[in-house]
Order: C-alpha cells, then sequence, then structure tokens
C-alpha cells in the first residue's frame, strides 16, 4: 500500500493540528470503552460525525499513549484498492512506523471493503494487543454481520447529526440554567436556526446560507442514490426519490403505507421495503402506534419522522412554517438519540378509538413509562384542551401520575384530578434534560 496515503491519513502522527472539532456528548459514553477488546463500532447517517468523533477520540488518544501507536484508514478514499485494505494498511503501517505495544486501529467506513468482517474477526481472535474502531453508514448490513459473525465481539453506538445542545456549543456559552434564561431570546433565535437547517456539523459550521442548503442537497443526492438505490439495486430511482418526498412533507403524520403506494403506483410490499431502506440508511423512521397486538402495530398507519430538519426542509415542499411538526420531529429524534442503548426501550404514538392522541409513549422494561405531548402554540383554549385531553387519556390508560406537554414558549405545572401535566418550553427541554 502507498505509504505516503497513510502519512496523509495519520496527521498526528507528526503532531499537526486538526481542523475545528465539535465536543459530542456521546464521548463519555464511549470512553469507557476504549480499554477493553470489545471492538467499538459507530453506525448512523452519512455526515453525522463519525469521522470527526474518531477524530476526537485520536486527539484524546494522543494525549495519554505515543500518537505513532494510532493507525486511522479511510476505506472510502477512490485512490486505494479495497480488496485486501485493511490487512494491507495495517502491515504497511508497522513496516513504516515498527510500533511497540498495544496500537488502536480506527477503520472509517469500513463498509466500503469487501469481508470486512471476516477480516476483523481474525484480527480481534488473533491480535491480543490491537483495538478496532470502526465506523459505517449501514445499519442494515453492520446489524447482521454483527449478529452472526462479531457476536460478543463488538459494541456499537449510533452517532446522529449534532443535538440542539452540541449546536448551541458553537454559538453560545451556557453554564446552567440562570445563565440559560439570561440569554432565553438569544438560545430561541439559534433554535430557529436549527429547526431551519438541522444539525450536520460541517453545515453548523459553515457560514455562507447557500452553500448550507447546497450542502444538504449533496447529502441527500448522496444517502439517496448512493446509500440507496445504488446498493440495493432499486429500479425506478423516480418513484423512490418521489415517495422520500412524500414522506418528508408529512413528517409527524400517520402514514397509510397502502395509500402512499397509491398516490405514487407502488404495491404496498415495495412501499415496505423502500420505507426499510430508508430506515437502514437512517433516513427516515417510522413510529408505530402501540398496542399489545403485534398484528395492529403493523396494519396501523406509523408516523413518519427525519433525522434532521434541514434535510426535510430541503426536500419537503412547506406551505408555510409548520414549526409544529418539525419541533415534534426533534423531539422524536432527541428520544431516540437518547433511549438507543436500552435494548428495551421502544417509542410508540398512541390514540384511542375516539382519536385522542398522544405524541409519544416511551417503553421501559416492558412497560410504557412516560408520555409526551408537542404543541407548538398552545395559546388557543381549543388547542390546549385538546392536547391536554390526549395527554390525560394516556396517563390513565397507562397508569401514569404525570405527563409532558412541549410548547414553543410557555411553561408551567397544572393538576386535574390526580394527574400531573409539566409545560416546558423546547428550547428548555433540549438542553436540560434533568428537568424532564
Amino acid at each position: 500500500m502507498n505509504k505516503e496515503l497513510l502519512v496523509e491519513w495519520n496527521p498526528h502522527w507528526n503532531k499537526e493540528a486538526g481542523s475545528k472539532l465539535i465536543e459530542r456528548e456521546l464521548l463519555k459514553d464511549i470512553e469507557q470503552w476504549l480499554e477493553r477488546k470489545e471492538i467499538l463500532g459507530f453506525i448512523g447517517v452519512r455526515r453525522s460525525g463519525k469521522t470527526t468523533l474518531m477524530s476526537i477520540l485520536i486527539s484524546r488518544l494522543s494525549l495519554k499513549i505515543l500518537p505513532k501507536n494510532i493507525l486511522f484508514v479511510k476505506c472510502d478514499d477512490d485512490r486505494v484498492q479495497k480488496e485486501n485494505l485493511i490487512d494491507d494498511a495495517i502491515k504497511s503501517y508497522r513496516e513504516l512506523v515498527n510500533p511497540e505495544g498495544k496500537i488502536f486501529v480506527f477503520i472509517d467506513e469500513v463498509q466500503e471493503v469487501d469481508n470486512w468482517e471476516n477480516t476483523l474477526k481474525r484480527i480481534y481472535d488473533l491480535e491480543k494487543d490491537m483495538k478496532l474502531i470502526i465506523s459505517g453508514s449501514n445499519f442494515s448490513m453492520l446489524k447482521e454481520d454483527f449478529s452472526y459473525r462479531l457476536a460478543g465481539r463488538i459494541a456499537y453506538f449510533e452517532v446522529y447529526p449534532l443535538s440542539f445542545k452540541e449546536f448551541l456549543k458553537t454559538k453560545l456559552a451556557i453554564k446552567d440554567q440562570i445563565s440559560a434564561y439570561s440569554k432565553k431570546n438569544e438560545i430561541k433565535h439559534h433554535l430557529f436556526e436549527y429547526m431551519e437547517l438541522g444539525g450536520f456539523p460541517e453545515i453548523v459550521l459553515e457560514n455562507n446560507p447557500d452553500t448550507k442548503k447546497q450542502l444538504l442537497q449533496f447529502y441527500f443526492d448522496t444517502i439517496i442514490y448512493r446509500d440507496i438505490i445504488k446498493k440495493r439495486g432499486i429500479r425506478n430511482a423516480a418513484k423512490m426519490e418521489k415517495m422520500v418526498n412524500l414522506l418528508l412533507q408529512n413528517i409527524s403524520n400517520p402514514m397509510n403505507f397502502s395509500k402512499v403506494g397509491k398516490d405514487i403506483s407502488l404495491s404496498v410490499d415495495t412501499v415496505g421495503e423502500y420505507a426499510a431502506n430508508l430506515k437502514d440508511a437512517y433516513l427516515v423512521f417510522n413510529v408505530p402506534i402501540f398496542s399489545f397486538s403485534v398484528k395492529a402495530q403493523e396494519i396501523n398507519p406509523k408516523k413518519i419522522y427525519c433525522i434532521d430538519s434541514g434535510i426535510r426542509n430541503i426536500k419537503g415542499f412547506r406551505f408555510s412554517l409548520d414549526y409544529g411538526r418539525i419541533a415534534e420531529n426533534i423531539v422524536f429524534i432527541e428520544l431516540k438519540r437518547k433511549n438507543f442503548s436500552d435494548p428495551l426501550s421502544r417509542i410508540f404514538y398512541w390514540h384511542d378509538k375516539k382519536q385522542r392522541e398522544t405524541d409519544f409513549l416511551l417503553m421501559n422494561e416492558l412497560k410504557i413509562s412516560e408520555a409526551i405531548q408537542v404543541c407548538w402554540d398552545i395559546s388557543q383554549p381549543e388547542v390546549k384542551e385538546r392536547e391536554v385531553e390526549g395527554l390525560l387519556y394516556a396517563l390513565n390508560e397507562f397508569d401514569l401520575e404525570s405527563g409532558l406537554i412541549i410548547t414553543e414558549d410557555y411553561e408551567g405545572e397544572e393538576t386535574i384530578g390526580d394527574k400531573r401535566i409539566t409545560y416546558m418550553p423546547l428550547w428548555l427541554w433540549l438542553l436540560f434534560p434533568t428537568t424532564r
């Protein structure tokens, strides 16, 4: 392998300063796994910050061990042959650096290399002083390989675009709730920016508004055409994109796959297959209705959410600034981000026979533990009554003492019967999770 490329990929060997990096909250959960033997995996949508996360870990490790004991391999570099890339890179690295002691090997976009899972399994089993850290963009492929080929050998984390808390750190210094309330207007200004353009790291750091939108379009095209249409061999690309646009226009709404199929002349099975592909690529998610019947969960309409509000807004045609839908989408992604590591955690929506609806039910340890409504403007009495009624029915149905309504700006608490309802602004809920 070309050793010049290895040097280019590994600027930390020469202690060269990297580009501006945004610290991620996920780091505190990840670092405890660095000393363990298991392969450490990062998965998620393209451009969400997986490579940056690796760069931060490399920077931190370089303060504790010799930088030359850390190797970074860039598998999506089009200048290298993919066959045997991992083995060739490690062999060339040893010839060039001759490291002593434990080494850390970071492998970015590992799915670009054929039979990568067999290579990693062999390295894991034979190399006792080598820690592997990998990233990938296709969850379905990774999930299957984790289960069948790397079982017991890997711990993985999902990487999402920046949370609002991470996003805000690039704009303002907020120490605590007192400083947050003193800068409330500034925080809300940045919240609207986040709602409009999302949290992809490179877009957050870009200053030109037109370039931000162009980047979002490039991201969308890469995910749709490279990660889904090309890799899945989808023949009708136009209908796939039409379906995605339809879903993005209707985020936070229940969508019937049969109706979607009729609208774009696709079978229900094909719509379901396309939806699974979108979920695998971490672009679009669907949330089932809560029911004790798995069949009822499957056949009922599912609520649709997008990985990032910026992607949604660049592709989902809008008649108005639908902040309510975007706010609900942001809440869903935050719930998913916070609960992914719990294998028993699930997110549902719910309504009763009279269509009294609750936006989110959180299930933990096989029981419903939390009920949440999202209502951007709760100033109108009839709107407040509808939202409270839907929440109260969920609290009674699932024997919960309290529920939460997330708003644009209204904050307060009230007791109705034996149930307590908390109203909390979206910005506050996103910044201070312990107040939830």
